[in-house]
């Protein structure tokens, strides 16, 4: 069996081809989110696997993020034919963020919206732990509790691969945590002692706070500003994150350190993906529909003005993470003026390059945005709210599972070394792009 780890650090899109007797299969195929151009993509492996598309037998994706799908309409576009496997919510999402990429780039894209509704034509539903077998290679999915619907990828061949993808280990608010789901039962008997586990590092170097602990954080920082008679605006993730943020409040009141009067809006691509998680609920750890359509009220375009102007005490949760959409661009234009305001980041690692990142590490009192020049006299602060394990959470998994042999991907050189020392008596690789067989 061959592995070729075909992602490379600096364009964060992983991609994995696995072959097998003649056969092979391709696990995701994702892309930088701001990528410029088709040729850098996956950097000189791009046109390795271009020329070898006619002999995938299938494809898997673990999740919906860009950066394991954003360049899924490229095989189609290059004469892939076949079936791609995913679980049943990362069909919608997938399709989602892909049309939204088209939507929003500032540069010519080089997919269409009809390469777009191909691939999305091509995608197949997988239940957790339901087998695929394509001519003797055999993949399961098993939930790596990162966002709804998100899967670890366990292949049997002629050897055992498990592909961790991105994974959470400890518990959150909408879901359990792998070392609940995978650890805490039985499950990680059938991938112990694997021949190759290839494992996720974004994180590797962190330690993470506690969902108490930022529940806690959160909470006064909310509390604090509606004191002041201010607003809050989260800017997240478009997914998960924003159901997270709403519990967390929730929490928060029913402790009593946010005030029960608080009202809490979403808006923007963060409230289109709130009503699929509402649907795919099963993929979480809320059963109740009602606990996550009660927790938020979502904003309508007309809705928007008189929502900023009115004095109610409010929590505004908006997509558009680093200040890359139009929707979390207006509101901080709107509110950042006001000393009486608060702006929370609630992301963990916020990118250079990034309008965030200027204004957070940057410590501007003024940017310019669209061509006008925005004060900044609000409390800006950031809440580390991560979907991904900390390197805590990496060693435990690799320790309960016991690979043969280990790979570290998807993070950074820094990230990977830090995790390869607690790891060191499995011997990870940790090379930007891996081909090794086994």
């Amino acid at each position: 069996m061959k592995i070729s780890v075909l992602s490379r650090d600096d364009v964060c899109g992983t991609a994995i081809l696995v072959e097998d007797k003649n056969k092979s299969i391709l696990v995701d195929f994702g892309l930088k989110v701001h990528e410029e151009e088709e040729g850098v993509i996956l950097g000189g492996a791009l046109k390795d696997l271009r020329n070898i598309v006619s002999k995938i037998k299938g494809v898997f994706i673990t999740h919906a993020h860009l950066d394991h799908t954003g360049a899924l309409p490229l095989l189609c576009k290059w004469g892939y034919d076949g079936f791609i496997y995913s679980t049943e919510p990362t069909r919608p999402l997938t399709k989602r963020l892909l049309l939204n990429s088209v939507k929003v780039s500032r540069n010519k894209p080089f997919f269409t919206v009809r390469d777009i509704l191909v691939a999305r034509e091509r995608m197949r539903a997988v239940r957790f732990f339901e087998e695929v077998d394509l001519s003797g290679i055999k993949v399961i999915f098993y939930s790596s509790e990162h966002i709804i619907g998100s899967a670890m990828v366990f292949i049997k061949g002629e050897k055992r691969v498990l592909i961790t993808s991105d994974f959470k280990w400890e518990k959150t608010m909408l879901h359990h945590g792998v070392q609940s789901k995978i650890a805490g039962s039985l499950i990680y008997e059938e991938l112990e002692r694997c021949d190759l586990m290839i494992m996720e590092s974004s994180y590797g170097n962190k330690r993470l706070q506690g969902l108490k602990e930022l529940t806690l954080k959160l909470s006064k920082e909310i509390s604090s500003t509606v004191d002041k008679g201010g607003t809050v605006l989260i800017v997240t993730g478009a997914i998960n994150k924003p159901a997270e943020v709403a519990l967390m409040i929730k929490r928060g009141v029913e402790k009593n350190i946010i005030p029960k009067h608080i009202k809490v809006y979403i808006d923007g691509l963060a409230a289109k993906f709130y009503d699929m998680l509402i649907t795919f609920r099963r993929f979480t750890r809320v059963k109740n529909s009602r606990v996550l359509s009660r927790a938020v009220k979502k904003v309508s375009l007309e809705e928007r003005e008189e929502l900023i102007s009115n004095n109610e005490p409010k929590v505004i949760i908006s997509s558009g993470e680093y200040l890359g959409g139009t929707t979390s661009l207006y509101y901080f234009k709107k509110l950042a003026q006001d000393p009486k305001n608060t702006i929370i980041f609630a992301s963990s690692n916020i990118p250079e390059g990034t309008l965030a990142h200027t204004i957070v590490y940057g410590k501007q009192h003024r940017v310019f945005i669209e061509g006008d020049s925005v004060r900044i006299n609000a409390r800006v602060v950031t809440i580390p709210i991560s979907l991904h394990s900390d390197y805590r959470g990496l060693v435990q998994f690799v320790k309960l599972i016991k690979p043969k042999k280990l790979v570290l991907i998807h993070g950074s050189k820094e990230s990977k070394e830090f995790l390869a020392r607690y790891l060191k008596n499995y011997d990870p690789v940790i090379a930007s792009e891996v081909r090794l067989k086994i």
